[in-house]
């Protein structure tokens, strides 16, 4: 009988052993996997890595450059106010010589509503018709006393052509312009002869702006537009005058809150500083206005009134007051005078008369009011005078003065204030 190997059965404290050793195994596997760092795929990196190319690749590229937008742009809206300024002058003549006669009037409207028990609109009423009124009686004295004086024009204009004088300084001029036309076409090579056939005669044009008339009212236009113009200024003088208050209190509610502070103090310095301005400049006009009649009246020089007046208003125009307060006298004089004392003589009392007014007069009643450069004022008086023809004398200097108390309150722009000053 053979014997058959059966498997010996293990014993169960074997079995438990075995399983333990086995569990300890798989446990010790687990924890050294969770130990060891995950390894990911390099085709799992490739994605992120591409992405941080491309993000690199973005930040190095250029964007667009602020600076030069926020210049252009600047440009631009210069040019845009430039045009505007242009094409609506009449609008802002009317504008801005309100303006200056409303802060003129405003310390006799404060006035009366301090002593009276008037209140501010009807302070505001009274002010303006009495200026008006002031205004109208001034004009029409003036006019009476020059209405002789505008008949002669063309005679006096006639006497002023046949002067010695002049007469000399034209044949000098003429033959200065045949001196330099000759040298011209010696140095210029001759056209073709085509060219000689072609080429139309010049035709002379007299433009209605190059008139006396013209340039001093350009920018109103017609006489009706003048008229129609100098109907709104009293309107307009009425009502900046009547709401002052509400006017300042919208002004600076236009601009945010942290804004406001800076806008009351840039009010409140062009309004202070065009008052000194143009009550300083209205007395100093008159005492040259009184002086130079006087010493007009004493040379002898035709119509004395009418002449000192407007020799004594243009001598206040700042840096061209002395050239232009000398017109009047020395035009009228050279058809006047048979002598050369009495010119000497007028000459001499209004180069004096404006000295004194810009070195004295003008320091102690205008002040340090208008602190403002020789180079910048003259700029703007050319600029302004070609804009707006006589208004723009007139308006050069209180419009640059206005800009200069904008430039000194705003940080970004105090160097422009700086540069615009003394």
């Amino acid at each position: 009988m053979t014997e058959t190997n059966l498997p010996e059965t293990a014993h169960p404290a074997d079995r438990d052993v075995s399983s333990d050793k086995s569990s300890e195994a798989a446990r010790a596997a687990k924890e050294e996997a969770a130990e060891a760092p995950v390894v990911e795929p390099k085709a799992a990196n490739l994605p992120s890595e591409a992405a941080k190319v491309a993000k690199e690749g973005e930040e190095r590229r250029p964007g667009p450059d602020l600076h030069l937008i926020r210049a252009g742009a600047t440009v631009i809206a210069v040019l845009g106010l430039l045009a505007l300024l242009h094409f609506a002058a009449s609008v802002f003549i009317t504008i801005f010589s309100s303006m200056l006669l409303a802060f003129a009037l405003e310390p006799v409207v404060h006035f009366l509503c301090e002593r009276t028990r008037l209140r501010r609109h009807h302070a505001s009423a009274v002010v303006v018709f009495l200026f008006v009124a002031m205004l109208y009686g001034l004009f029409y004295a003036t006019y009476l006393r020059a209405e002789s004086f505008l008949a002669e024009i063309p005679a006096i204009t006639e006497k002023i052509r046949s002067a010695p004088i002049v007469t000399s300084l034209t044949n000098r001029a003429e033959e200065l312009n045949r001196v330099f036309a000759e040298a011209g076409r010696r140095i210029t090579p001759p056209a073709a002869a085509s060219a000689r056939t072609k080429t139309a005669p010049p035709v002379a044009v007299r433009a209605e702006g190059e008139t006396f008339t013209g340039t001093l009212l350009q920018g109103l236009g017609s006489l009706g537009g003048v008229l129609f113009a100098l109907g709104f200024i009293p309107f307009l003088v009425y009502f900046i005058l009547a709401d002052r208050e509400p006017l300042t209190r919208r002004t600076r509610e236009l601009f945010p809150e942290e804004h406001r502070a800076t806008v009351g103090e840039i009010l409140l310095d062009i309004e202070q500083m065009m008052r000194k301005f143009l009550l300083g400049n209205a007395v100093i006009a008159l005492l040259l206005s009184a002086a130079t009649v006087l010493v007009f009246l004493l040379v002898g020089l035709p119509y004395p009134v009418v002449l000192g007046i407007l020799s004594g208003t243009l001598s206040i125009v700042p840096y061209l007051g002395l050239p232009l307060a000398l017109l009047p006298g020395v035009v009228v004089g050279l058809v006047s005078f048979e002598s050369g004392e009495p010119f000497l003589a007028l000459v001499a009392s209004v180069t004096v008369f404006h000295l004194v007014a810009a070195n004295y007069l003008t320091p102690k009643l205008v002040g340090g009011g208008v602190r403002l450069n020789a180079t910048p004022s003259t700029v703007a008086l050319l600029f302004f005078g070609w804009l707006w023809g006589g208004m723009g004398l007139v308006l050069g200097i209180p419009i640059l003065a206005v800009l200069k108390c904008i430039f000194d309150n705003v940080p970004s722009t105090r160097r422009i204030g700086m540069f615009l000053g003394e």
